[in-house]
């Protein structure tokens, strides 16, 4: 069906009257935005911006999906659902939907009262014992976003194959005729069940008993960037023996992200006002979580600054640190685009690493896999690059709560020692080399942008470059064929002949192409190797 047929069929059958208010007031260039394709799953499941249209993020697309996870779960006995949502404009309305339609289908919700993080989600899964989960979140996009992320029985993100299942399912919905019981009935019912202490008290238990140290004689400045954190990480820190200090501005609810217009943890600029609260207080470190809290960002205090840590240099060090404190040997598991440093120091400790794709669900099903064989205490931590660390099998996904944890074990035990997170950095640098890391998103938006995307990748796999820069590419890999094991992936890696790297892929969630650039020389020859090579893609994909 063409787009402006779309928008006039959704013109005749939409009912609810802000949603008809938004299409009635759109451009031409909108229409097309909200129509051109429909909402799809990616890495980390759906996402879009928040609005009317096949595209967007609205009561009929994310009823569609729901009702389709409901079909799925008509033939299973006794079937549980747990439902949690973040700080997002509409994320209380999606989640009710969720939980409404669920009911209808005679399924149990157990839902949140409040916004809670994405791996406290995957805890409610397993806690609860059911059969899927369902996070309401766009994770650390900009405001416009909304998302909606699935979890299996394990509390993992799914994979392929059911999610495939469910999106067969879902062609088959008329998404302006999907039925849901009252709130309130379902509640009367008992099939909707909002959560209570206990089960947060659990989850506080659990995440504790992978600690290594109590902290002692660290002031932390706290940020949740307006977000879910601010009901975890806080309370968790204190009990373990943090001095927290918080940025109460970004420990409150605004869906608008008010004083952190792109609210991701990655970007320097949001820990501004952190700063200013950190200087005022003289403390070691700071940390902020990204709205869902499955990300983490930490800024570390050096010669009376503070410096921003890269997502690669905060999971080398917790890495560092757990394979020092453990007496298990294990897996470290990373992604593919993350640092291949941390494969060293596994080898120093007589452990082992192992690379999955991108996308945390990777991580979990590979903890499945240990724990399916009873070794999952061999598993010490999984990270990506992006910003996302778990340490533990409590959950199935990052934990920004966790990390904080560790972050703050970590500053506190080097603090004993006169040293700083970055003075051990630069200490495994000396022992290993300096590995450095420059990710780089550009960006496709709507349909013509969508279209010179897929243009530019199948360009880029049919004659990969033979040069990057000035540097001679050695190695090509195209992980579309499935590499070492993986599945297929729309990702391609090029080895360089100054020893760099180059991995390129489209996001998962974003109308985005990232390019992964690491560079393993000294300062200088890193600093011209990211010069040249920036200006290369630059010109690339003007």
């Amino acid at each position: 069906m063409e787009y402006t047929d779309k928008y006039k069929l959704w013109l005749n059958k939409v009912k609810d009257e802000q949603v008809l208010a938004q299409l009635k007031s759109m451009t031409e260039e909108e229409i097309t935005t909200a129509f051109f394709k429909d909402v799809e799953f990616g890495t980390a499941g759906m996402r879009g911006i928040v609005g009317a249209g096949s595209n967007c993020m609205n009561i009929y697309t994310v009823g569609k999906v729901t009702e389709a996870v409901a079909r799925y779960m008509d033939n299973m006995k006794n079937p549980k659902i747990a439902v949690s949502f973040d700080s997002r404009h509409m994320s209380v309305e999606f989640a009710e939907t969720v939980a409404r339609i669920c009911a209808k289908h005679n399924i149990t919700v157990y839902i949140s009262k409040d916004m809670m993080p994405t791996p406290f989600l995957s805890y409610m899964v397993r806690y609860y014992g059911c059969d899927l989960g369902v996070m309401i979140t766009a994770s650390h996009n900009p405001k416009e976003y909304n998302g909606y992320k699935l979890y299996n029985s394990d509390g993992c993100q799914l994979l392929e194959e059911p999610s495939k299942a469910i999106m067969e399912i879902a062609d088959g919905v008329d998404m302006f005729n999907v039925e849901m019981c009252d709130l309130q009935e379902g509640i009367s019912k008992g099939l909707i069940k909002y959560i209570e202490q206990d089960i947060v008290d659990s989850y506080f238990k659990d995440v504790s008993q992978v600690s290594f140290n109590r902290v002692e004689n660290l002031k932390v400045v706290f940020s949740a960037l307006n977000g879910t954190g601010a009901n975890t990480a806080p309370d968790l820190l204190t009990a373990r023996g943090a001095n927290v200090i918080l940025t109460e501005v970004q420990c409150k609810k605004d869906s608008d992200f008010t004083t952190c217009k792109n609210p991701n943890p990655e970007r320097k600029d949001v820990f501004e006002l952190s700063e200013i609260l950190a200087k005022e207080n003289d403390a070691d470190i700071i940390v902020a979580t990204d709205p869902d809290a499955d990300r983490v960002g930490v800024e570390v205090k050096q010669n009376g600054e503070y410096v921003h840590l890269t997502g690669n240099e905060t999971g080398v060090l917790i890495a560092d640190y757990i394979l020092s404190q453990s007496k298990q040997k294990g897996y470290i598991v990373r992604s593919i685009v993350t640092t291949s440093l941390v494969d060293k120091l596994a080898e120093k400790h007589g452990s082992k690493v192992k690379a999955v794709l991108t996308g945390f669900k990777y991580i979990g099903d590979f903890i499945k896999g240990l724990e399916n064989e009873g070794r999952e205490k061999e598993y010490l931590l999984g990270f990506e690059e992006s910003y996302g660390y778990l340490a533990g099998t409590y959950v199935r996904d990052k934990d920004a709560t966790c990390a904080c944890m560790f972050i703050c074990e970590m500053a506190s035990e080097l603090k004993k020692q006169g040293k700083t997170l970055l003075d051990r950095l630069n200490e495994i640098y000396d022992e290993f080399g300096l590995y450095e890391h420059v990710v780089k998103s550009y960006k496709f938006e709507g349909k013509a942008g969508n279209d010179k995307m897929k243009e530019i990748l199948s360009s880029l796999r049919q004659k990969p470059f033979a040069k990057i820069a000035d540097f001679d590419v050695t190695k090509f890999v195209d992980y579309k064929n499935g590499i070492d094991g993986l599945p297929s992936a729309d990702v391609l890696s090029y080895d360089l002949s100054n020893g760099g790297n180059v991995v390129i892929r489209p996001s998962g969630t974003e109308p985005l192409i990232k390019v992964y650039l690491t560079f393993v020389k000294n300062k200088e020859e890193n600093a011209v190797a990211f010069e040249k090579a920036l200006k290369f893609f630059q010109e690339y994909f003007a």
